[in-house]
């Protein structure tokens, strides 16, 4: 009776089933369970001809890389300057100028050839005015009023002149791009940013260990927009003392 009615529970007829059991059970896509080695894609392996073909390319690119460093010029070390000094001859107001700095790197190309980036920051002048007393209109003193400044950045190119076993004559030019604020007791009330050029002479002192100082004497025209505050400056020239210094090859 036992058997009979299980054949029954199992028969197609009565959309019955017999549960699997055991390891064929375990592994049958009924129950999601990949067998071993299903949807595994054989190791590849690495075929002498392919191995032969990357030592072949390696190897010639190393001969090309031995002939390329023989045929071409040992790259020139960069040269770090660092200038400081002071703007003069400022064509707007207030024009009395101040302080004025830049930090620079260049590569010497050429032999007598460099170009480079530097970055600039130069006061351009401090108006005064008078303080007086309210009540009384007593003079008390005078405080800065409207003070003016430019930053920027801009590409140099440099050409060494003449060149002696100490004494370096360069003459450059730059072209960038700054910015020019107006603030009064330290609050920004104006600014304007616009594309700049500068020409600049220099000359220098060398030493054996790849250091240089010497003087600078620059001249920086700004071309922004003068509608808006006809005192704005436009033009100013920059005398620096500089610091130079190049890595130098013991060998």
């Amino acid at each position: 009776m036992r058997e009979r009615r299980a054949s029954r529970l199992g028969s197609p007829a009565l959309g019955g089933s017999i549960p699997e059991s055991g390891p064929v059970a375990a592994l049958s896509p009924a129950s999601g369970i990949d067998p071993p080695g299903a949807g595994r894609r054989p190791r590849a392996t690495a075929s002498p001809r392919g191995i032969a073909v990357c030592f072949f390319a390696l190897s010639i690119a190393l001969t090309a890389g031995r002939a390329g460093a023989r045929v071409l010029p040992e790259m020139a070390p960069l040269e770090l300057t660092l200038a400081a000094g002071s703007t003069l001859g400022v064509n707007g107001a207030p024009g009395s100028g101040g302080a004025a700095a830049s930090l620079g790197l260049a590569w010497p190309f050429a032999k007598r050839w460099a170009f480079g980036g530097a970055l600039f920051a130069q006061d351009l002048g401090t108006g005064f005015t008078d303080l007086r007393d309210p009540n009384t209109g007593a003079l008390l003193g005078t405080v800065a009023g409207i003070h003016r400044w430019s930053f920027g950045g801009e590409w140099r190119a440099e050409a060494t002149l003449r060149q002696t076993r100490r004494l370096r004559w360069l003459w450059g030019a730059g072209f960038g791009y700054g910015r020019e604020e107006r603030d009064q007791r330290g609050e920004v009330n104006d600014a304007v940013s616009g594309v700049t050029a500068s020409t600049a002479g220099t000359v220098l002192w060398q030493s054996p260990n790849g250091q240089a100082l010497g003087a600078s004497v620059a001249y920086r025209q700004a071309f922004v927009d003068r509608e808006a505050d006809r005192e704005r400056p436009t033009r100013w020239v920059t005398a620096t003392l500089e610091w130079r210094w190049r890595a130098i090859s013991k060998d």
